[in-house]
């Protein structure tokens, strides 16, 4: 049977047919024929490698029998923009295989993925540039002692010199037939100088979903009711480069139901325990006409806690003091109850692991990076005015500077990550990642007098989009400077070891590539990364990640030197390539509803993740190459957490929120600065 197949499609889990709108340029040509052929293995001098490029199925190579893995790549010679590959493969077929590219034939990158094979003519639309072309089996469709894997013509197509244009951005995209569950969304061709094969859809950040090139309306489904999205499309080419992201859509879906009803009051409101510095609290469950979604826990008007069950722990409370606690819960449509009874609870003398929480200062804009001064204040990034701001431990504020040639993105793009050289009283310079009106870049700026001045770029190229920019920056204990660095909405950049994105990057602090990398020459320390939010050294000097999966898992790694992490074809634990044995399992996984990560720091080799959608901070404790279960803390109190960084004033924790809008226009926004004993 014949098959047109993508590569992204596959990679993401979903199934869809791509149509290439062609641009008026050279069209894609058969570049495999009779080119250089390497295998892992023959069965027979009558079944070589070169049988598979030679244009003839009369004849195939074949693996030596009964062994897996097996592969066979092509060299064509020079770099090309590889957009198809053609399989036609004799009875002893890839039941699991997967098809790579490379530009050296060491580091590989997975363009499609499959466990369910079945033989045939597997017609597969790929993206991305390479000189090397490999099939690479896992398991084979026959598993007798007696069969390998064999394949007649192993056909590669696309054209020479590597394509680096993306399509241009998709025009004027637009919402209709709004319903409570779906909603049709349209859009304006790109266009491309060799062609546009896809439009992903997302719904901020997160891809729902993608349609072929000729596609320029589709309708998203599986929405929930009473809920808002912002939809945008960004175009992909047969080279897998991605243009930057359409207009957003916002986009509310109405109630499945006209429901006015409120649940009624929480019930039986009292406490079951309290410490020094949290108090734990349960009540009888509300009802509703249609169903409770959830509980808002209040201390004095104020919200300091939500739940979907009936019982909650209220932490960050200061010792020895009396609070008093109401509960109401609320539905599906925001229909909020009366308040439940009131309770009075006064906390006991002494300090928990995790103590009482204090406003240092608040924001009108999104503080993203912080760093620690010698003299006991910090200084933060304020993502969409461009500023860096000073702050003292007791809230008063002042601006140092702004930095230039910073751009917003309508999105998660603009001032991001900060970090202090680990030589500052000698060399005063700031390390700063940002996003540019062309790229995301790294550059360093001297703090003198108070002030920002002198600054020199030392990395551009990194490609932006509207989100998954990454942008934290840690020095190590080696005095190397780490980013981490997303996939700029480019999910195959992930595993391109020539790209920047999806990445952590080593530079020494002038920006130049430590001769010690793992990649002779590149930037790269490890990849396969979806979006990087979290950096951070323990006490043996190994570095931590946490990174945003897109809809099932989020991740916690331990960043091993020139590891691959599995992005896009293995999302946490979850997906198809995650029995690739090349790839580093993640030491733990949540679902994205109760983490999104936004920072990671360590403290006495702890680590404290705080989350964003998640709304709440976990601890963990360093346990060999593992941790302790993860403990939560400020479910709901704060809101969306962005940044966690040790204060070695208080010995406690700086922790941020990012209670903001994602227009990149500059004091819109609602956040403040906290300071989080730790006893």
């Amino acid at each position: 049977m014949s098959r047109w197949r993508t590569g992204a499609a596959c990679l993401a889990a979903v199934a869809v047919t791509f149509a290439v709108v062609p641009a008026a340029t050279a069209a894609p040509v058969l570049l495999s024929q009779n080119k250089p052929v390497s295998v892992s293995s023959t069965g027979g001098s009558a079944y070589t490698g070169t049988n598979a490029v030679d244009g003839s199925t009369s004849t195939r190579w074949a693996s030596q029998k009964n062994i897996d893995p097996a592969w066979i790549y092509v060299d064509l010679g020079a770099v090309a923009a590889v957009s198809q590959v053609k399989l036609t493969w004799d009875l002893s077929c890839a039941k699991a295989y997967r098809v790579e590219l490379s530009t050296n034939a060491t580091q590989w990158s997975t363009v499609y993925e499959t466990t369910t094979g079945d033989g045939g003519v597997d017609d597969l639309a790929v993206g991305g540039n390479a000189r090397y072309v490999r099939v690479f089996g896992t398991t084979r469709c026959r598993t007798g002692s007696a069969y390998g894997y064999s394949l007649q013509e192993f056909q590669v197509y696309g054209t020479v010199g590597a394509d680096t244009e993306p399509p241009t951005t998709p025009g004027n995209a637009r919402a209709s037939d709004i319903t409570s569950t779906s909603v049709k969304l349209s859009w304006d061709a790109s266009t491309d100088d060799k062609g546009v094969v896809a439009y992903d859809i997302y719904n901020t950040g997160q891809l729902v979903k993608t349609v072929d090139g000729a596609t320029l309306t589709t309708t998203i489904t599986g929405l929930t009711p009473n809920t808002n999205y912002g939809f945008y499309v960004n175009a992909r080419d047969g080279a897998g480069n991605v243009s930057q992201a359409s207009n957003t859509v916002a986009v509310k879906t109405p109630p499945d139901v006209i429901d006015k009803e409120p649940p009624t009051a929480p019930g039986n409101l009292r406490s079951t325990a309290s410490t020094a510095n949290s108090v734990s609290l349960t009540w009888n469950a509300s009802a509703d006409n249609i169903g409770v979604k959830g509980y808002n826990v209040y201390s004095s008007g104020e919200q300091v806690g939500s739940t979907t069950t009936t019982s909650a722990t209220i932490s960050g409370l200061k010792a020895n003091t009396t609070y008093p606690f109401t509960v109401k819960a609320f539905d599906a449509a925001g229909n909020l109850s009366t308040a439940s009874n009131e309770i009075s609870v006064r906390t006991k003398a002494g300090g928990d692991v995790i103590g009482e929480v204090k406003q240092v200062t608040t924001s009108t804009d999104v503080p993203w990076g912080l760093v620690n001064l010698p003299d006991g204040s910090a200084l933060y990034t304020e993502r969409d005015t461009h500023k860096i701001t000073r702050v003292t431990q007791s809230g008063a504020k002042n601006t140092v500077g702004t930095v230039s040639n910073v751009s917003g993105t309508d999105g998660e793009g603009g001032l991001l990550g900060l970090e202090i050289s680990p030589t500052f009283a000698q060399d005063r310079w700031l390390y700063v990642y940002h996003t540019s009106p062309s790229d995301n870049r790294i550059v360093r700026i001297k703090y003198e007098n108070g002030s920002l001045g002198q600054s020199q770029v030392l990395l551009t190229g990194i490609v932006r989009n509207r989100y998954h920019n990454g942008g934290r920056l840690r020095f190590g204990p080696d005095g190397k400077l780490y980013a981490g660095v997303g996939d700029g909405q480019s999910r195959d950049s992930a595993q391109d070891i020539n790209s920047l994105n999806g990445k952590i990057l080593r530079l020494n602090p002038d920006g130049s590539v430590p001769s010690d990398n793992p990649f002779p020459g590149k930037y790269v320390w490890s990849l396969g990364h979806r979006n990087i939010e979290g950096l951070a050294f323990d006490s043996q000097g190994r570095l931590w990640e946490a990174e945003l999966g897109n809809s099932v898992m989020d991740e916690l790694n331990l960043i091993k030197k020139g590891g691959n992490y599995g992005w896009p074809s293995c999302e946490g634990t979850s997906g198809s390539g995650c029995g690739n044995s090349a790839y580093t399992k993640p030491v733990r996984t949540w679902g994205v509803s109760s983490a999104s990560p936004g920072g990671l720091t360590i403290v006495n080799d702890t680590l404290f993740m705080s989350c964003l959608r998640g709304e709440r901070l976990y601890r963990m404790k360093i346990n060999g190459n593992g941790t302790d279960n993860p403990v939560a803390y400020f479910q709901g109190t704060y809101g969306r957490l962005r940044t966690v960084e040790p204060n070695p004033v208080t010995g406690g924790l700086w922790l941020t929120t990012s209670n903001g809008d994602k227009d990149s226009t500059g004091n819109n926004s609602n956040t403040r600065i906290l300071n989080v004993a730790l006893n």
